[in-house]
Parts: structure tokens; C-alpha cells; sequence
């Protein structure tokens, strides 16, 4: 996976091309499915935000999901500032396809689980420039799971998200992300994806970038470390940007 990702970027690279910057913004997710590994549906509502401040940019997500009941909902969230050298420099760092580096940290935190679950991260991580609009970076932090008995690994995260115009009225968007997390000590390496396809609703209607419908499919093998857990989850995505 590792090498596929960094082959695209190569393929993908242009010398020429200027480095994405999203300037922030907020979306309301509204997301329903089945597992097909095993029976149960899922529920799930999530607000994730991005924003851009000079040299500083941020980003973090809520989601609160469990059957589709939701009587006593798990809520997870993530939280991940970072700056960026070339900004906070006034020069460009950058190297070939890495159009730039931003040093990073994050926490994890997860209310309502079996046990209590917060991780902290820190570390580089690297955009890459693309032939055209939309974001493709590489994450690679240092993972500590709070608690005495796990002890520090890597997270690698490539995430991306691309716009794919098919024609003037149909216009997708592909975006998602990859966590490839080691051993802790307790537990095994684990890998999550996600990856969502989405219509650009609103374009239909000469409203663009407002309502996408789509679909998610979130894969996770080795759930929470779990050696032999894993799962797998299709889900149709109503996405409201705010």
C-alpha cells in the first residue's frame, strides 16, 4: 500500500503545479450500513472541520455512532494541529513531489467504549503536489496509547482528496484516508481505511460543493489491536458542507 501511494504521488508530481492550500470549513455527515462480515447495522454522525491560519492549519472529527438505536452511542474524536515550514519559514521546503513539510502532533480520545482509550501523536508529515485542485499527504507520527502496559509505535496515514470531474453536471469526489498503526504491547499491528466516493449533489442543481451523496467503506483488520477481529462496514454517506 505504502508503495503504491508513493508511486502515485510520483506519477502525479509536476514541478510546476502550486501547493494546495485549503482555507477551512466545516461538513455534517449523515451515515447508514451493514457490516458484511457479520450481522448489525450502523448509525453514524459525524462533524469533521479544517482551518487554515497563516502558518497554522488544523483538523479534527466527532463521531457518534452504534446501531441504528442510538441509545447509548460511542463518541470518538480526533484533533490534529500542525504548522507548516514553508510558511512559517517564508521559503519553500520542499523536495520533488513533497510541495511541503509541517511538523504535527494529535489526540485521540473515545467516550463511552469498554475501557477508556486516548493516544497522543506527533510528528513530520508531507503534502504532495498534484496536476490539478485537491489534497494528497502523508502523516508519519509517533502513536502512544495512554496507560502503562502499551508502549510507543508508529501511525502512518496517507490521506487524500480529489476531485474527479466526469462531465460540467456530474462531478465526483474521491477522499479518504489509510492508518497503518503498530504493535503496542498489548494487542497487534492493525490497518483502517476508509475511503468515500461522492456526487456533488448541489452541482446538479447549479449549486455546487454544498450536498454530496455517496457511499463509505470502512475496512478494519485487527480492531483495536485485536489479532483475528476484524471488520468491514459499506455505508451510504449524506455529506452537508457547512
Amino acid at each position: 500500500m505504502l508503495l503504491l501511494f508513493f508511486s502515485l504521488t510520483l506519477l502525479l508530481s509536476q514541478p510546476t503545479c502550486a501547493q494546495v492550500i485549503y482555507q477551512g470549513g466545516s461538513n455534517l455527515q449523515f451515515l447508514y450500513g451493514g457490516h458484511l462480515n457479520r450481522s448489525g447495522d450502523l448509525a453514524t454522525i459525524t462533524v469533521e472541520h479544517f482551518g487554515s491560519y497563516s502558518a497554522f492549519e488544523h483538523f479534527g472529527f466527532a463521531d457518534l455512532s452504534n446501531d441504528v438505536s442510538l441509545k447509548s452511542p460511542d463518541l470518538y474524536l480526533e484533533y490534529y494541529p500542525k504548522v507548516s515550514l514553508s510558511r512559517a519559514t517564508g521559503r519553500e521546503i520542499a523536495l520533488g513531489p513533497i510541495s511541503d513539510v509541517l511538523l504535527g502532533a494529535g489526540v485521540n480520545v473515545l467516550f463511552g467504549g469498554p475501557e477508556d482509550f486516548f493516544v497522543y501523536t506527533a510528528g513530520p508529515a508531507f503534502k504532495f503536489r498534484l496536476p490539478g485542485p485537491g489534497l494528497l499527504q502523508l502523516e508519519t507520527y509517533y502513536y502512544r496509547q495512554h496507560g502503562g502496559e502499551y508502549h510507543g509505535t508508529y501511525n502512518i496515514t496517507p490521506s487524500w482528496d480529489i476531485p474527479l470531474p466526469a462531465t460540467d453536471r456530474i462531478q465526483l469526489r474521491f477522499r479518504g484516508f489509510m492508518d497503518f498503526i503498530g504493535d503496542r504491547g498489548p494487542g497487534s499491528t492493525q490497518y483502517l481505511t476508509q475511503p468515500q466516493l461522492f456526487l456533488d449533489l448541489g452541482n446538479l442543481k447549479g449549486k455546487p460543493g454544498k450536498v454530496y451523496i455517496g457511499s463509505e467503506w470502512r475496512y478494519w483488520r485487527n480492531v483495536a489491536g485485536i489479532e483475528g477481529l476484524d471488520q468491514s462496514v459499506l455505508q451510504a454517506n449524506l455529506l452537508f458542507n457547512l
